[in-house]
């Protein structure tokens, strides 16, 4: 007969039963427990153990049948009948324990741990189960005292450590925490996966005694939990610092470190992160001996620190790449970089001048994409005609898109119109197109085909100039009619106000986009207007505005959004 499939392996022999049927008798029991029918797989356990008492797979198996069956009850005396037949039947103390608890039965679980103890010495198990048991009913001082007790027993400081750190946990002690997963990581490094999901969800005011309190406990594996707590919590910088200096002696242990780190850590881009990615690149290519790979994690490196915005480190990674005999495809990666990198410094000439160089080496998309790169970079440096030369043979419709932004920065409201309705909303990236839809919005009620002032405010806008440009858009405002963009540009330039805290510019400006020949826009400058108000606790002003709105302008859009402003300013919602 095959076994494979029972749960637990056979203990005893039955002296009453001849060994085979009992056999069967265990195999149709579980059969029957498989397949759900707990009511007849307990009768056969039954059958079995009032046979043999201290047949402990009958035993165990009777436990796993009355438990879905709500009987837990029936199972005490086949327990106590197991124990009084062979007190050193250690499962069966596990079976007597769990069900006092499932009977609430709390007082009976220290004597019977008493005697479990004397049964197996030096066994954990006796106090985890009692204190598994008072967590079960939310007696966390029962499971301490358990805990406690059993580390006092065995005479060892690191005993149940892990179950110790859980609790600490849950009470929020989280120094404790930090010193009991210390303790169970070095017994035993596997404890450190769990140690650092325990920990992770640790409110943010814990975060630097926990940090420190890793600091001061010894270990490597100990130090590792702090490390990577760190990274996680937002310091990927000072956790890289701590690995590089507590890194193992080996070579190959100190590769596997690094890259757990890089694992750990990738997920994220923040300029803290890929700063922290480009260093461990750089670690990690100083240890690594195949030229080929090594440049490969130089690029990635440099990449990582272009990302981060440390061009000079991007540099210094690119320089070494050149010398570890990349192949094309690094090559390639590394001009691309560099390029990447000059248009980001401003150096759109150097730039332009290397594209040409390598134009040769690079692959078709990636040269255009560059090629755009310089182009933009002409335009917001006011170079509109060279701009629009670079990309003149360049069909994609991110060419369009961008010939449409060059247009723009001219003045060319028509242009713009037609290149970007060409170009689509799968040109570029979901935020490229969503500002493109913006702008078409602000620019669709103006029937002049080109407004100068208006392009050259755009322009300042894209240069980074906030201020200026909403200052420029309020201008230019000025010279539109007041049903042909002007309410629109004049709000635009109040939203722009506000985001550089500019508070009674955008009010004097969400004032000024009312305009009767406007019920849109006017709407929705007034909602703005109610909610910068309501931003700086002027209700009753907030209020007035909001009222006003939700009565002019009955049929807008807008009304829900105006509704729940409203019941903030009248408190009787919170703010959220």
């Amino acid at each position: 007969m095959k076994w494979i499939g029972l749960p637990v392996a056979v203990l005893c022999l039955v002296v009453t039963m001849p060994l085979g049927a009992q056999q069967d008798s265990l195999a149709r029991a579980f059969d029957l427990e498989r397949r759900g029918n707990y009511a007849d797989a307990a009768a056969i356990y039954r059958a079995v153990l009032a046979r043999n008492p201290a047949e402990i797979t009958a035993l165990l198996g009777l436990e796993r049948s009355l438990e879905p069956l709500n009987r837990e009850a029936e199972l005490l005396p086949a327990a106590r009948a197991a124990l009084a037949a062979d007190p050193r039947q250690v499962p069966a103390y596990g079976v007597a324990l769990r069900t006092f608890a499932a009977l609430n039965q709390l007082d009976s679980l220290p004597p019977l741990v008493d005697r479990w103890a004397q049964a197996a010495p030096g066994d954990e198990s006796p106090y985890r189960e009692w204190a598994t048991a008072a967590l079960m009913h939310r007696d966390r001082a029962m499971a301490r005292h358990a805990y406690e007790t059993g580390r006092a027993r065995l005479g060892r400081e690191d005993a149940l450590s892990p179950e110790m750190a859980q609790l600490a946990v849950l009470d929020g002690e989280w120094t404790t925490a930090v010193r009991e997963w210390a303790r169970a990581c070095r017994q035993l490094p596997g404890y450190k996966t769990s140690a650092i999901s325990s920990l992770a969800g640790a409110p943010d005011s814990a975060h630097a005694g926990i940090l420190q309190a890793f600091d001061r406990e010894p270990g490597a594996d100990v130090a590792r939990i702090g490390i990577e707590l760190r990274a996680r919590w937002g310091d990927p910088v000072g956790a890289l610092d701590r690995l590089l200096k507590a890194l193992p002696a080996g070579p190959g242990q100190q590769v596997d470190a690094l890259q757990a780190f890089l694992e750990e850590t990738g997920a994220r881009s923040t300029p803290e992160y890929e700063l922290a990615r480009g260093r461990v690149l750089e670690a990690l290519a100083e240890r690594w001996t195949v030229a080929s790979q090594r440049a490969r994690l130089r690029l990635e490196s440099a990449q990582a620190y272009a990302s981060a915005g440390d061009g000079a480190s991007a540099r210094r990674m690119l320089a070494q790449v050149g010398g570890d005999s990349a192949g094309a495809e690094i090559s390639a990666g590394a001009t691309t970089t560099l390029i990447d990198l000059l248009v980001a410094d401003g150096k759109a000439e150097e730039a332009e001048q290397q594209l040409a160089q390598h134009r040769g080496s690079l692959p078709v998309d990636e040269y255009l994409r560059l090629r755009r790169a310089v182009a933009l970079h002409w335009a917001l440096a006011g170079r509109t005609e060279h701009a629009e030369s670079l990309v003149a043979a360049d069909s994609s419709v991110e060419a369009l898109a961008l010939e449409g932004r060059i247009r723009l920065y001219a003045g060319d409201l028509k242009a713009t119109s037609e290149l970007w309705r060409a170009a689509g909303p799968f040109a570029g990236t979901r935020e490229e197109a969503t500002d493109r839809s913006v702008i078409l919005g602000l620019i669709q009620p103006i029937e002049a085909d080109t407004v100068a002032a208006l392009g050259a405010a755009f322009l300042t806008l894209d240069r980074g100039d906030t201020l200026a440009a909403a200052a420029a858009f309020r201008q230019a405002a000025q010279g539109l009619p007041p049903d042909g963009g002007r309410a629109e540009i004049t709000l635009f330039a109040g939203q722009l106000f506000a985001a550089a805290g500019r508070k009674e510019a955008a009010e004097t400006a969400f004032h000024d986009a009312v305009l009767k020949q406007a019920p849109g826009p006017s709407a929705a400058a007034m909602l703005e207007l109610g909610r910068l108000l309501l931003a700086e606790e002027r209700r009753e002003e907030a209020t007035h505005a909001l009222e006003q709105m939700i009565l002019d302008y009955p049929t807008s859009a807008l009304l829900p959004q105006a509704r729940r402003l409203l019941d903030q300013a009248r408190g009787a919602i919170p703010r959220t």
